[in-house]
């Protein structure tokens, strides 16, 4: 999605537009406002509000000033709730380490809220900013513009805190805290994420409950809105021995992980969150590398899947099922090598056309990395982690 620009020809409540989690109420007539958010662009675009729209542009990214005293963060579109606390960390240590006199956060869409809680950012804005809230700043920040490594990150999962830390020269001044062991008597297990190839198979799920019901753990199975996944977990054979929380939005995910003595993670939103309050855990990971994700934490464990293929091995960097061709999955189940599918298609290509259709086919038959998850050794590890 590009970065855009609008104006309205008048006022306009962005509930009218059926806009969720915006910061702002109203969207004022003859005012330039700025947008990643591909939501605004499919609203804006549609026929019945042309007499609504003066007109809208594709923007290029400014240029970083360095030296600079007040600085606006751009985040990259849409992002997820995970990548958005990656983010937000860095920026947090950037506040931290004193670089600037003034810190803004724009196009953080739904994240808006909990970044609001640990950023320590001067201002943040959701889904769009004026053009005169824009101009208070010295300098414009867009990450994917100015720092390589993370171009590409739906594609190669790179180490977002790393990266920026590394950007811009400082050390990571965040205090991680490492809480005094405590008896853990119930366990939290967070399996869905929205990518079908980091959402956790549902064998593995059951053979986890059953372990930790043997052992006389009380257990918790977070499961979401998102009808295809949540019906597809409703198979699990040992749900009823659970307890069963479907959070209905991001406040009330907050408040329970903020409850939580242990979880059990894939690569989500609620493994980001839980690092924000040092939760402990342990992370399963499949197409990330743990490594990238679990950035100087200590509170969390982590299981990297070791699958090789002759077209890949985990973990490859795919965040996603992408779209090679007009057939979608990963590297493994296309069939095609990495560096073949790169030097045959364009990257924005990649994204296109609708993959949630193909989430129900893939959590059915899942890919090779997360088909050999061995679940033996995620029980020794958690053995000793709850001892």
């Amino acid at each position: 999605m590009p970065f855009f620009s609008f104006i309205l020809n008048k006022n306009c409540s962005t509930s009218s537009l059926d806009l969720k989690n915006c910061d702002v109420e109203y969207i004022k007539k003859d005012t330039k406002y700025f947008s990643k958010n591909s939501s605004i662009w499919k609203i804006l675009n549609k026929k019945n509000n042309q007499d609504l729209l003066k007109e809208i542009n594709i923007e290029k990214h400014s240029k970083y000033l360095p030296k600079s005293e007040k600085i606006l963060f751009c985040l990259p579109p849409n992002p997820g709730i995970g990548d958005s606390i990656e983010y937000g960390l860095a920026i947090k240590n950037i506040k931290l380490n004193k670089i600037f006199k003034e810190i803004g956060i724009a196009f953080c869409s739904n994240a808006h809220e909990i970044l609001s809680h640990f950023t320590e950012a001067d201002n943040i804005y959701s889904d769009f900013i004026s053009e005169s809230q824009m101009k208070k700043y010295d300098t414009v920040f867009h990450f994917t513009s100015e720092i390589n490594l993370l171009k590409l990150q739906k594609y190669e999962r790179e180490n977002i805190e790393e990266a920026i830390n590394n950007f811009f020269k400082i050390k990571n001044k965040i205090l991680k805290k490492n809480f005094a062991n405590k008896k853990i008597s119930r366990i939290s297990i967070f399996p869905i994420s929205n990518s079908p190839i980091r959402t956790l198979p549902i064998n593995l799920i059951d053979d986890i409950i059953s372990h930790l019901i043997n052992k006389k753990y009380e257990v918790d199975v977070i499961l979401g809105n998102d009808q295809i996944t949540t019906e597809h977990f409703r198979n699990l054979k040992n749900l009823n021995k659970c307890k069963v929380y479907n959070p209905s939005n991001l406040k009330d995910l907050v408040k329970y992980i903020k409850s939580i003595e242990f979880g059990v993670f894939c690569d989500s939103g609620p493994l980001h969150i839980s690092k924000i309050y040092n939760k402990k855990g342990i992370l399963i990971s499949t197409s990330v590398d743990s490594k990238k994700i679990l950035y100087d934490n200590s509170n969390i464990t982590y299981y990297n899947s070791n699958f090789k293929s002759n077209y890949c091995s985990a973990p490859c960097g795919l965040t996603n099922i992408i779209n090679f061709n007009n057939e979608h999955g990963c590297y493994y189940s296309l069939k095609k090598e990495k560096k073949l599918v790169f030097e045959n298609t364009q990257i924005h290509l990649l994204n296109r056309g609708n993959l949630k259709k193909s989430y129900k086919y893939f959590l059915n038959n899942p890919v090779g990395c997360i088909e050999s998850i061995n679940y033996q050794k995620i029980k020794i590890f958690l053995d000793k982690l709850l001892k």
